[in-house]
Protein backbone atom coordinates (compact mmCIF):
# COMPACT_ATOMS: atom_id res chain seq x y z
CA UNK A 1 0.00 0.00 0.00
CA UNK A 2 1.90 3.03 -0.94
CA UNK A 3 1.38 6.53 0.85
CA UNK A 4 -0.42 9.77 -0.53
CA UNK A 5 1.89 11.14 -3.53
CA UNK A 6 2.32 14.41 -3.39
CA UNK A 7 1.76 16.65 -6.51
CA UNK A 8 3.82 15.96 -9.70
CA UNK A 9 6.16 18.91 -10.51
CA UNK A 10 5.18 20.70 -14.08
CA UNK A 11 6.43 18.48 -16.62
CA UNK A 12 10.32 19.17 -17.78
CA UNK A 13 10.78 22.01 -15.42
CA UNK A 14 12.64 21.01 -12.59
CA UNK A 15 10.60 23.31 -10.30
CA UNK A 16 8.40 22.19 -7.08
CA UNK A 17 4.69 21.31 -6.95
CA UNK A 18 2.99 24.41 -6.90
CA UNK A 19 5.20 26.40 -8.86
CA UNK A 20 4.70 27.89 -12.20
CA UNK A 21 7.36 29.26 -14.87
CA UNK A 22 6.45 33.11 -15.81
CA UNK A 23 4.38 32.90 -18.67
CA UNK A 24 6.79 34.93 -21.90
CA UNK A 25 3.58 37.46 -22.69
CA UNK A 26 3.57 38.74 -19.17
CA UNK A 27 7.28 38.95 -19.06
CA UNK A 28 7.13 41.19 -22.03
CA UNK A 29 4.86 42.82 -20.59
CA UNK A 30 6.68 43.31 -17.43
CA UNK A 31 9.52 44.80 -19.41
CA UNK A 32 7.64 47.14 -21.16
CA UNK A 33 5.71 48.73 -17.76
CA UNK A 34 9.19 48.94 -16.61
CA UNK A 35 10.54 50.43 -19.41
CA UNK A 36 8.40 53.31 -19.57
CA UNK A 37 10.06 55.81 -17.28
CA UNK A 38 13.54 54.74 -18.42
CA UNK A 39 12.27 56.27 -22.01
CA UNK A 40 10.62 59.29 -20.17
CA UNK A 41 14.04 59.93 -18.78
CA UNK A 42 15.84 59.51 -22.41
CA UNK A 43 12.97 61.81 -24.27
CA UNK A 44 14.46 64.52 -21.77
CA UNK A 45 17.62 64.10 -22.01
CA UNK A 46 17.24 63.92 -25.63
CA UNK A 47 14.96 67.22 -25.92
CA UNK A 48 17.23 69.34 -23.38
CA UNK A 49 20.41 68.41 -25.44
CA UNK A 50 18.75 69.78 -28.94
CA UNK A 51 17.35 72.74 -26.77
CA UNK A 52 18.47 76.58 -26.34
CA UNK A 53 20.50 78.81 -28.42
CA UNK A 54 23.90 76.78 -27.70
CA UNK A 55 22.18 73.16 -28.30
CA UNK A 56 21.76 71.82 -24.65
CA UNK A 57 19.01 72.65 -21.94
CA UNK A 58 21.20 71.86 -19.23
CA UNK A 59 18.37 71.93 -16.27
CA UNK A 60 16.09 69.60 -18.54
CA UNK A 61 19.20 66.94 -19.28
CA UNK A 62 19.54 66.97 -15.60
CA UNK A 63 16.20 65.98 -14.73
CA UNK A 64 16.81 63.32 -17.33
CA UNK A 65 19.63 61.73 -15.97
CA UNK A 66 18.40 61.95 -12.54
CA UNK A 67 15.22 60.33 -13.33
CA UNK A 68 16.78 57.18 -15.27
CA UNK A 69 19.10 57.03 -12.36
CA UNK A 70 16.57 56.82 -10.23
CA UNK A 71 13.89 54.44 -11.47
CA UNK A 72 17.06 51.99 -12.34
CA UNK A 73 18.04 52.12 -8.63
CA UNK A 74 14.01 51.65 -7.38
CA UNK A 75 14.10 48.28 -9.57
CA UNK A 76 16.91 46.98 -8.73
CA UNK A 77 16.69 47.50 -5.06
CA UNK A 78 12.45 46.00 -5.86
CA UNK A 79 13.88 42.69 -7.53
CA UNK A 80 17.15 42.78 -5.19
CA UNK A 81 14.75 42.55 -1.78
CA UNK A 82 11.27 41.89 -2.71
CA UNK A 83 11.62 39.46 -5.87
CA UNK A 84 9.85 41.81 -8.27
CA UNK A 85 10.18 44.52 -10.33
CA UNK A 86 7.53 47.56 -10.00
CA UNK A 87 5.92 45.95 -13.74
CA UNK A 88 6.76 42.25 -12.60
CA UNK A 89 4.28 43.09 -9.16
CA UNK A 90 1.34 44.53 -11.63
CA UNK A 91 1.93 41.39 -13.90
CA UNK A 92 2.23 38.84 -10.68
CA UNK A 93 5.67 37.72 -11.34
CA UNK A 94 8.46 37.33 -9.33
CA UNK A 95 12.64 36.90 -10.07
CA UNK A 96 13.74 34.08 -7.57
CA UNK A 97 16.81 32.23 -7.09
CA UNK A 98 16.45 28.58 -8.86
CA UNK A 99 17.89 26.73 -5.52
CA UNK A 100 16.26 28.23 -2.77
CA UNK A 101 13.16 30.36 -3.98
CA UNK A 102 14.02 33.11 -2.29
CA UNK A 103 15.26 36.84 -3.70
CA UNK A 104 18.57 37.17 -5.75
CA UNK A 105 19.88 40.25 -4.37
CA UNK A 106 21.51 42.93 -5.30
CA UNK A 107 24.59 41.45 -6.62
CA UNK A 108 22.90 38.58 -9.01
CA UNK A 109 20.85 41.27 -9.96
CA UNK A 110 23.64 43.10 -11.26
CA UNK A 111 24.93 40.27 -12.59
CA UNK A 112 21.86 39.72 -15.11
CA UNK A 113 21.43 43.24 -16.08
CA UNK A 114 24.82 43.21 -17.23
CA UNK A 115 24.75 40.02 -19.29
CA UNK A 116 21.24 40.92 -20.39
CA UNK A 117 23.14 44.69 -21.92
CA UNK A 118 26.16 43.06 -23.61
CA UNK A 119 24.51 40.46 -25.23
CA UNK A 120 21.79 42.60 -26.20
CA UNK A 121 24.38 45.27 -27.49
CA UNK A 122 24.82 42.96 -30.59
CA UNK A 123 22.21 41.43 -33.10
CA UNK A 124 23.15 38.04 -32.79
CA UNK A 125 23.55 38.47 -29.11
CA UNK A 126 19.78 39.15 -28.60
CA UNK A 127 18.90 36.53 -30.90
CA UNK A 128 21.16 34.20 -28.39
CA UNK A 129 18.77 35.40 -25.19
CA UNK A 130 15.30 35.44 -27.12
CA UNK A 131 16.33 31.93 -28.57
CA UNK A 132 17.73 30.83 -24.91
CA UNK A 133 14.03 32.13 -23.65
CA UNK A 134 11.70 30.35 -25.95
CA UNK A 135 13.93 26.81 -25.76
CA UNK A 136 14.80 26.31 -21.82
CA UNK A 137 11.05 24.59 -20.16
CA UNK A 138 11.53 27.46 -17.32
CA UNK A 139 12.11 30.41 -19.91
CA UNK A 140 15.57 31.21 -19.09
CA UNK A 141 17.81 33.40 -20.78
CA UNK A 142 21.23 33.26 -20.81
CA UNK A 143 21.45 36.62 -18.28
CA UNK A 144 19.20 34.29 -15.90
CA UNK A 145 21.26 31.02 -15.89
CA UNK A 146 23.90 32.83 -14.94
CA UNK A 147 21.95 34.79 -11.96
CA UNK A 148 20.76 31.18 -11.33
CA UNK A 149 17.73 32.46 -11.25
CA UNK A 150 14.29 31.89 -12.88
CA UNK A 151 10.69 33.90 -13.39
CA UNK A 152 8.19 32.30 -11.49
CA UNK A 153 4.04 33.23 -11.62
CA UNK A 154 3.76 35.14 -8.31
CA UNK A 155 3.74 32.95 -4.36
CA UNK A 156 4.96 33.53 -1.06
CA UNK A 157 8.18 33.66 -0.99
CA UNK A 158 10.52 30.66 0.53
CA UNK A 159 11.53 30.86 4.16
CA UNK A 160 14.89 32.02 5.19
CA UNK A 161 17.59 28.89 5.87
CA UNK A 162 17.11 27.50 8.78
CA UNK A 163 13.10 29.07 9.57
CA UNK A 164 11.00 26.70 7.38
CA UNK A 165 8.75 24.34 9.53
CA UNK A 166 10.15 21.16 9.69
CA UNK A 167 8.45 18.30 8.23
CA UNK A 168 8.34 14.84 9.90
CA UNK A 169 10.07 12.66 7.36
CA UNK A 170 8.82 8.81 6.59
CA UNK A 171 12.38 7.81 7.75
CA UNK A 172 15.36 8.97 10.19
CA UNK A 173 17.32 11.66 8.58
CA UNK A 174 20.54 10.17 8.31
CA UNK A 175 21.86 13.70 10.28
CA UNK A 176 20.56 12.61 12.87
CA UNK A 177 22.52 9.81 12.94
CA UNK A 178 26.41 9.21 14.75
CA UNK A 179 28.57 8.45 11.85
CA UNK A 180 31.11 5.21 12.28
CA UNK A 181 35.10 6.77 12.63
CA UNK A 182 37.71 4.18 11.33
CA UNK A 183 39.99 4.02 14.48
CA UNK A 184 43.15 4.10 11.55
CA UNK A 185 41.82 6.80 9.34
CA UNK A 186 42.58 9.95 11.46
CA UNK A 187 38.69 9.93 12.74
CA UNK A 188 37.20 10.53 8.92
CA UNK A 189 33.61 8.65 8.75
CA UNK A 190 34.23 5.48 7.25
CA UNK A 191 32.52 5.94 3.72
CA UNK A 192 29.27 3.31 2.44
CA UNK A 193 31.28 0.39 0.55
CA UNK A 194 28.22 -1.51 -0.05
CA UNK A 195 26.55 0.77 -2.48
CA UNK A 196 29.57 3.18 -3.32
CA UNK A 197 29.08 6.25 -5.16
CA UNK A 198 32.84 6.72 -6.43
CA UNK A 199 36.29 7.34 -5.57
CA UNK A 200 36.86 8.89 -1.87
CA UNK A 201 36.77 12.62 -2.25
CA UNK A 202 37.25 15.34 0.79
CA UNK A 203 33.69 17.07 0.27
CA UNK A 204 31.52 13.92 -0.88
CA UNK A 205 32.92 10.95 1.75
CA UNK A 206 28.85 9.49 3.48
CA UNK A 207 29.19 8.76 6.73
CA UNK A 208 27.61 4.74 8.09
CA UNK A 209 24.85 6.09 10.46
CA UNK A 210 23.71 4.08 12.99
CA UNK A 211 20.87 1.29 12.27
CA UNK A 212 17.54 3.19 12.02
CA UNK A 213 15.41 2.57 15.44
CA UNK A 214 11.69 1.31 14.55
CA UNK A 215 9.10 4.13 15.36
CA UNK A 216 6.14 2.14 16.34
CA UNK A 217 2.66 3.58 15.22
CA UNK A 218 3.75 6.29 12.45
CA UNK A 219 1.39 7.00 9.53
CA UNK A 220 3.71 7.18 6.93
CA UNK A 221 4.58 3.11 6.98
CA UNK A 222 1.04 2.03 6.44
CA UNK A 223 -1.61 -0.44 8.23
CA UNK A 224 0.24 -4.01 7.83
CA UNK A 225 1.93 -5.24 10.23
CA UNK A 226 5.27 -7.04 10.70
CA UNK A 227 5.62 -9.12 13.85
CA UNK A 228 7.67 -6.93 16.68
CA UNK A 229 11.28 -7.80 17.42
CA UNK A 230 11.73 -10.93 19.49
CA UNK A 231 8.30 -12.16 18.72
CA UNK A 232 8.09 -15.07 17.12
CA UNK A 233 6.17 -14.99 13.01
CA UNK A 234 3.01 -16.83 12.92
CA UNK A 235 4.00 -18.07 9.01
CA UNK A 236 7.30 -19.90 10.49
CA UNK A 237 9.42 -17.03 8.69
CA UNK A 238 12.32 -15.36 10.84
CA UNK A 239 11.60 -11.87 12.35
CA UNK A 240 13.40 -8.86 10.48
CA UNK A 241 15.34 -8.99 13.81
CA UNK A 242 15.74 -12.31 14.26
CA UNK A 243 17.65 -12.62 10.92
CA UNK A 244 19.58 -9.71 11.33
CA UNK A 245 17.51 -7.07 8.75
CA UNK A 246 16.85 -3.13 10.00
CA UNK A 247 13.43 -3.25 11.40
CA UNK A 248 10.93 -0.32 10.34
CA UNK A 249 7.69 -0.78 12.36
CA UNK A 250 4.58 -1.48 10.53
CA UNK A 251 5.41 -3.20 7.26
CA UNK A 252 7.34 -6.50 6.20
CA UNK A 253 10.61 -4.84 4.95
CA UNK A 254 13.64 -3.35 5.44
CA UNK A 255 14.91 0.73 5.53
CA UNK A 256 16.83 -0.63 2.26
CA UNK A 257 13.32 -1.90 0.51
CA UNK A 258 10.57 0.04 -1.04
CA UNK A 259 12.15 3.08 -2.99
CA UNK A 260 11.31 3.88 -6.50
CA UNK A 261 11.90 7.04 -7.99
CA UNK A 262 9.51 8.31 -10.62
CA UNK A 263 10.91 9.98 -13.51
CA UNK A 264 9.50 12.60 -15.33
CA UNK A 265 9.14 10.68 -18.75
CA UNK A 266 7.02 8.44 -17.21
CA UNK A 267 9.74 5.44 -16.24
CA UNK A 268 9.80 4.15 -12.81
CA UNK A 269 13.36 2.81 -11.57
CA UNK A 270 13.45 0.52 -8.50
CA UNK A 271 16.18 1.62 -5.91
CA UNK A 272 18.38 -1.22 -4.83
CA UNK A 273 21.75 -0.47 -5.36
CA UNK A 274 23.69 2.23 -7.04
CA UNK A 275 21.95 4.06 -9.91
CA UNK A 276 23.36 6.44 -11.78
CA UNK A 277 21.64 8.97 -14.22
CA UNK A 278 22.46 11.53 -16.92
CA UNK A 279 22.79 11.99 -20.62
CA UNK A 280 25.04 8.82 -20.95
CA UNK A 281 25.90 8.03 -17.51
CA UNK A 282 29.63 6.08 -16.92
CA UNK A 283 30.26 3.56 -13.94
CA UNK A 284 33.40 4.96 -12.01
CA UNK A 285 35.93 2.52 -10.49
CA UNK A 286 33.86 -0.06 -7.89
CA UNK A 287 30.30 0.54 -9.54
CA UNK A 288 30.20 -2.08 -12.28
CA UNK A 289 27.25 -3.30 -11.20
CA UNK A 290 25.07 0.01 -11.32
CA UNK A 291 21.98 0.54 -13.06
CA UNK A 292 23.10 3.18 -15.83
CA UNK A 293 19.53 5.44 -16.74
CA UNK A 294 19.83 7.19 -19.56
CA UNK A 295 17.61 10.98 -19.47
CA UNK A 296 17.08 12.33 -23.07
CA UNK A 297 18.23 16.19 -22.88
CA UNK A 298 18.26 17.51 -26.19
CA UNK A 299 18.66 21.28 -24.12
CA UNK A 300 22.03 19.68 -22.77
CA UNK A 301 21.27 20.73 -19.16
CA UNK A 302 21.47 17.14 -17.79
CA UNK A 303 25.64 16.39 -17.62
CA UNK A 304 26.70 12.93 -18.48
CA UNK A 305 26.69 10.97 -15.28
CA UNK A 306 24.72 13.84 -13.38
CA UNK A 307 23.17 12.44 -10.00
CA UNK A 308 23.65 9.03 -7.90
CA UNK A 309 20.92 7.25 -6.43
CA UNK A 310 21.63 4.63 -3.44
CA UNK A 311 20.26 3.16 -0.24
CA UNK A 312 22.31 2.67 2.83
CA UNK A 313 21.35 1.80 6.42
CA UNK A 314 19.41 5.32 6.84
CA UNK A 315 17.06 4.78 3.94
CA UNK A 316 17.91 6.64 0.37
CA UNK A 317 20.55 8.99 -1.07
CA UNK A 318 21.54 11.21 -3.90
CA UNK A 319 24.65 12.18 -4.72
CA UNK A 320 25.45 15.63 -7.41
CA UNK A 321 28.49 13.81 -9.26
CA UNK A 322 29.94 16.97 -10.22
CA UNK A 323 27.75 18.56 -12.72
CA UNK A 324 27.59 21.93 -14.85
CA UNK A 325 24.28 22.94 -13.81
CA UNK A 326 23.77 20.93 -10.18
CA UNK A 327 21.18 19.24 -8.31
CA UNK A 328 17.96 20.30 -5.82
CA UNK A 329 15.97 18.52 -3.61
CA UNK A 330 12.17 19.85 -2.71
CA UNK A 331 11.43 17.70 0.36
CA UNK A 332 7.21 17.81 0.94
CA UNK A 333 6.32 21.40 2.97
CA UNK A 334 9.58 22.51 2.85
CA UNK A 335 11.66 25.06 0.55
CA UNK A 336 13.90 23.86 -2.01
CA UNK A 337 17.56 22.94 -1.26
CA UNK A 338 20.63 22.26 -3.04
CA UNK A 339 23.02 19.34 -3.48
CA UNK A 340 26.38 19.87 -2.97
CA UNK A 341 29.15 18.55 -5.61
CA UNK A 342 29.84 15.27 -4.24
CA UNK A 343 27.92 15.09 -1.20
CA UNK A 344 25.41 12.36 -0.22
CA UNK A 345 22.25 13.86 1.19
CA UNK A 346 19.44 11.75 2.87
CA UNK A 347 15.98 12.30 0.80
CA UNK A 348 12.86 11.53 2.20
CA UNK A 349 9.53 9.75 0.63
CA UNK A 350 7.70 12.28 -1.47
CA UNK A 351 10.97 14.64 -2.26
CA UNK A 352 11.31 15.95 -5.76
CA UNK A 353 15.22 15.85 -7.24
CA UNK A 354 15.91 18.68 -9.60
CA UNK A 355 18.26 17.94 -12.43
CA UNK A 356 18.92 19.96 -15.23
CA UNK A 357 15.48 20.37 -16.73
CA UNK A 358 14.20 17.29 -15.32
CA UNK A 359 12.77 15.84 -12.54
CA UNK A 360 12.73 13.10 -10.15
CA UNK A 361 10.22 12.24 -7.53
CA UNK A 362 11.08 9.78 -4.83
CA UNK A 363 8.59 7.35 -3.62
CA UNK A 364 8.41 4.36 -1.43
CA UNK A 365 6.06 1.21 -1.66
CA UNK A 366 5.01 -0.45 1.12
CA UNK A 367 5.77 -3.81 -0.46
Amino acid sequence: MSSARPPAPARDTGLPPGVQVGPLGRRFGAYVIDAVVPAVAGLLVNLGARDGGDGTNVPLVVVGVVLGLAWGVVCWQQLATVAASPGMRLLKLQLVGFFDGRPVGWGRVLLRWLVWTVLSATGVGLLLVLGSLLVSPRHQGWHDRAAKAVVIVERPLAPRAGKARTARPATPPAAAAAPAVDPASDGRPVPNAQFPVGPPRSAGVRPVPATAPAVAGDPAIGPELAPLAGEPDPSGEPSPAEDGRTVVAGARRTILDGWVAELDDGREIVVRGLVLLGRNPQPEDGETDAQLVKLPDESRTVSKTHLALGVDDAGLFVVDRGSTNGSTITPPGQPTVPVGPFHAVPVTEGSVVSIGDHWVRIRRDAR
